[in-house]
């Protein structure tokens, strides 16, 4: 005969399994910074930017050299990010642009049923107030955004200290230090003459103050990684935590961030998770950002939905394979009326495909094109290049000056490079004879890859073209 005090005991024991196998999920933890380079760490060998705290969370886990984003803009990398789709097959391709299509789910809720409280403080999902809600479920509790200046993160402790742990935490911290305006100038550890630039760009005392101010932001984000970390080890079990530290894409710089070059697409990624992952480890396996919610949903033990584009790589930071993804495609669409010049890409082993879909438009970002507005608003002073005017006044003068500004503003319409031999992509293989087979691959493929997901090739706003492009004109060529 089952008893009342039978029932209430079998509850007890099923609650406390279920409590039980919740806390066997490990905790994640997940900082995600906003427009920081992928060589701009000492992990990723930079002599000149200070950050312990990547470097520890280094020599702690996993460095990938292959990580990529979907696209080099906030709004779609962030939505491939928690929705696991690329961005022509999620819906959000330019910046700025905020409909999922009506099929599209977001992968948090994955999360969630697997007993995570999942939480997010700062910049994850895209813009304030959280607008991007198609991939931000209600259930996500939202701490209020700290000021940028606020380096022990404050808001993020006060909740570790009062949360309940019965359940696993699925913590994501957004870092917009390294995204513009940076911070004021005479702030950086380093002298502003003391900066190396490299050598694709052109180099004037006003750049390098601006990458002074730039790598003062960088080391900041440190700070507030190292702060994150004393916190984990305080308020969570540290052995039974996974750490990541990841960018939507590269700075705000040429050739980096709006760019489809390696400098806009690779991202650090670097993953903490004691007695699991090997410490000091590397890896060169291609992952991308459509990977990483699937990757934690399989950590969960949660399903991963079979119709995305991405795919765990769980067996790659376990240190089981050494290889993930055989190609990374990447798309730049534009952001409304600005950076408008479309890109596609393909990375398939050393080789880098690019196809610029309109190369007589003039490929300008907001870096260059708002340090060139009359009237300057106050807005387009925080994040236009403010030392973008010295590159002007050298090209009147510096034929050097003059070619790297024509290098930045104009494109054919494919390019290819061997990345190994040519990491900052300055040697375009694309008429090279002995490429042409090569070339026509990964052609094909890029081709196929569009129509795969119906890539209408639609512009974000009207484009500016070469040939009515005042500053190549009348700045440069004469």
């Amino acid at each position: 005969m089952i008893t009342v005090k039978k029932i209430i005991c079998s509850c007890f024991l099923l609650f406390f399994s279920i409590c039980s196998a919740q806390q066997k999920k490990p905790n994640l933890v997940i900082i995600i910074a906003d427009d920081h380079g992928v060589f701009h760490s000492t992990p990723y060998g930079s002599t000149i930017i200070e950050t312990p705290n990547m470097q520890k969370l280094a020599d702690e886990g996993m460095r990938f050299d292959n990580a990529y984003i979907a696209s080099p803009a906030c709004a779609p990398s962030r939505a491939a990010l928690f929705t696991g789709l690329m961005p022509y097959n999620n819906g959000i391709v330019g910046n700025h642009e905020k409909n999922l299509k009506p099929s599209v789910l977001s992968l948090v809720p994955n999360l969630i049923v697997q007993g995570y409280e999942v939480v997010f403080q700062g910049k994850v999902a895209h813009a304030r107030n959280n607008e991007h809600k198609g991939y931000v479920p209600k259930a996500v509790k939202i701490l209020k955004r700290a000021p940028t200046q606020d380096q022990k993160l404050s808001v993020v402790e006060n909740f570790l200290k009062t949360r309940n742990n019965d359940r696993p935490l699925a913590l994501f911290v957004g870092c917009t230090d390294t995204h513009t305006p940076y911070p004021p100038a005479g702030e950086s550890r380093i002298k502003p003459e003391d900066v190396i630039i490299n050598k694709r760009i052109y180099t004037t005392p006003e750049a390098q103050l601006e990458m002074s101010r730039y790598i003062q932001a960088a080391e900041s984000i440190d700070t507030k990684l190292g702060n994150i970390l004393k916190m984990s080890d305080i308020y969570l079990d540290k052995k039974n935590t996974m750490t990541v530290y990841t960018s939507d894409h590269g700075m705000a710089w040429p050739f980096a961030k709006w760019s489809l070059y390696e400098t806009g697409i690779r991202t650090p990624l670097l993953i903490s998770w004691p007695g699991k992952i090997q410490p000091n480890s590397t890896t060169k396996a291609m992952v991308s950002w459509i990977d990483l919610l699937p990757t934690l949903i399989d950590i969960a033990d949660g399903t991963v939905p079979k119709n995305i584009d991405g795919k765990p790589f769980t067996a790659v930071i376990l240190g089981k394979k050494n290889k993930h993804r055989d190609a990374i495609y990447a798309t730049h669409k534009g952001d409304n009326e600005k950076n408008v010049y479309p890109i596609r890409s393909l990375r398939i082993g050393k080789w880098k495909y690019i196809r610029n879909l309109h190369p007589e438009f003039a490929y300008t970002t907001h870096t260059d094109a708002w340090a060139t507005e009359i009237p300057m608003t106050k807005l387009h002073a925080n994040h236009a290049g403010r030392h973008w005017n010295s590159y002007l006044a050298a090209a009147k003068k510096d034929p050097n000056a003059a070619a790297f500004l024509i290098d930045y503003h104009t494109n054919p319409p494919e390019e290819l490079y061997n990345i190994e031999l040519d990491p900052l992509e300055q040697n375009n293989l694309a008429e090279e004879p002995k490429c042409a087979k090569k070339l026509a691959s990964l052609r094909e493929k890029v081709t196929q890859h569009m129509k795969e997901v119906n890539d209408d090739e639609s512009l974000s706003g009207p484009p500016k073209l070469l040939e009515n492009f005042s500053i190549m004109k009348s700045k440069i060529k004469n």
